[in-house]
């Protein structure tokens, strides 16, 4: 069957980042023997015209469209992607006539409210790399397709839409992501990285996560090895400089060493960066880490005070966040602190405690962001409903925010003037410190990995005003 995989994301802000799921999708359903092409949309100047160009091309009898992200997550400056969605859709429709499937980590957080929005018959919940070549072989022999693991399917008379529940991988041994179907050089040139997966789901239990929901509940590891022989194709792609985007990267316990060992052949040649929990980290693998080409850490912190700590169903303490700052700084590397102010126990106190501590800690840079999205499915969305705050789920398709009560009015204000005083604190969402001028100019200069690691050695008032 001919299918065309279309990559629909265009958000290029800080950083465009390469479709690495839908090189997976297209991987799996070529090995399949399927006729596949893909068309990725994130440079495209006119998107009508180049889905035309693709249908006219490839003749699909079939066409997928991924969607990466629901929205910036920002507030108070927020973007939804859905206008653009459509956009996409239609030029789709416009183009030809073959059956539209929606997929990627956007579908999978709110299948229902995006068939119906986009009247849109098929859906791939969760993987795709089975789903998807199951319904290519259904509908190339036009058969029942209703009873397959992880497909949403609107009815359009009726409005009705049935999602069977996801069909997670048992392992991930046999799915590769073949690099082939997308421009890796234009978004490393372009990104300043690579991307590089080493295992997928999330058995941690945090409040507002839709990672759990994207990848599953628990963690499959993949193979050291072939996470290894990946970042040696890399390499002879010239991309020597990658993110690991991972939801945790040291979970399970002893997984990231074996990791770092594979690595470790390659760490003269490679840079690298992972998100990070502040439990369970430890000198040994930090060590671990560095030799393997670690150059960054970002620290999925979201708060430094134990009450919103407790809220956020964190998996650590304060001493922990200290504690591995403490290993961050005795050992040079640089380190983010990530930060969501709002989250369910947040108080005035806590604001300043979590400030305090950063202060403290000294980290590079601090990445705050005021309210906590919330989307559906996660245990934050349930209690909100159970607890009558919001009507139903239907009220959190469109960016939502939660602020505890306790600091709803002027928290942004009071991280704001946070951030204006610590010239190392960035803020998605707000204009203080204007990061996104500052890396479209650093980015402008060649310079790869996070761009964060160089505002404290560039100045960060200065090369804003450079």
């Amino acid at each position: 069957m001919r299918f065309l995989l279309v990559s629909a994301n265009q958000e290029r802000s800080p950083d465009p980042v390469a479709p690495l799921g839908v090189c997976y999708v297209a991987t799996a359903a070529a090995e399949a023997g399927h006729d596949v092409t893909v068309l990725d949309l994130c440079f495209s100047s006119d998107v009508a015209g180049d889905v035309a160009a693709a249908v006219a091309a490839g003749r699909p009898d079939a066409i997928g469209i991924s969607l990466r992200n629901v929205d910036n997550c920002a507030y108070p400056d927020t973007v939804t992607y859905l206008p653009h969605y459509r956009e996409v859709v239609a030029a789709c429709r416009a183009a030809s006539a073959a059956p539209l499937v929606l997929g990627g980590s956007a579908f999978t957080t709110m299948p229902a409210h995006y068939l119906r929005a986009l009247e849109v018959p098929y859906g791939i919940v969760g993987e795709g790399e089975v789903a998807i070549v199951r319904l290519l072989d259904r509908l190339a022999a036009g058969a029942e397709r209703r009873d397959l693991g992880g497909l949403a399917v609107w009815d359009a008379p009726t409005g009705r839409v049935t999602i069977a529940p996801p069909a997670w991988l048992s392992s991930l041994d046999r799915i590769r992501a073949d690099r082939r179907w997308i421009d890796n050089r234009r978004y490393f040139e372009r990104g300043g990285m690579g991307n590089l997966q080493t295992k997928r789901g999330c058995h941690y239990k945090c409040t507002y996560c839709a990672y759990p929901v994207i990848e599953g509940r628990g963690m499959r590891m993949r193979d050291p090895a072939a996470i290894a022989a990946e970042v040696r194709a890399l390499l002879d792609d010239g991309i020597d400089q990658f993110f690991v985007v991972d939801s945790v990267f040291n979970a399970p316990r002893g997984y990231a060493e074996r990791v770092c060992a594979a690595l470790r052949p390659l760490g003269e040649r490679i840079r690298w960066s992972c998100f990070v929990t502040p439990g369970n980290f430890s000198a040994e693998l930090l060590d671990l880490m560095l030799a393997a080409g670690c150059q960054s850490i970002d620290f999925g912190t979201d708060a430094a005070s134990a009450p919103t700590l407790r809220g956020f169903r964190k998996s650590f303490n304060v001493d922990d966040i200290r504690e591995a700052s403490t290993l961050c700084r005795e050992r040079g590397v640089a380190f983010c602190h990530s930060l969501v102010f709002g989250g369910e126990g947040e108080t005035w106190e806590t604001v300043a405690e979590t400030i305090a501590v950063m202060d403290e800690c000294q980290p590079t840079v601090v990445i705050a962001m005021c309210g906590v999205r919330v989307y559906p499915e996660t245990p934050l969305a349930q209690a909100l409903v159970a607890r009558g705050d919001v009507p139903g789920v239907d009220a959190l398709y469109e960016p939502y925010f939660y602020f505890a009560p306790a600091v709803a009015e002027g928290l942004a204000e009071r991280v704001r003037a946070a951030a204006h005083e610590r010239r190392n604190w960035l803020l998605p969402g707000t204009k203080v410190n204007d990061e996104e001028r500052l890396f479209a100019r650093l980015r402008g200069r060649g310079l790869k990995g996070e761009l964060w690691r160089y505002l404290p050695r560039l100045g960060l008032g200065r090369a804003l005003a450079g």
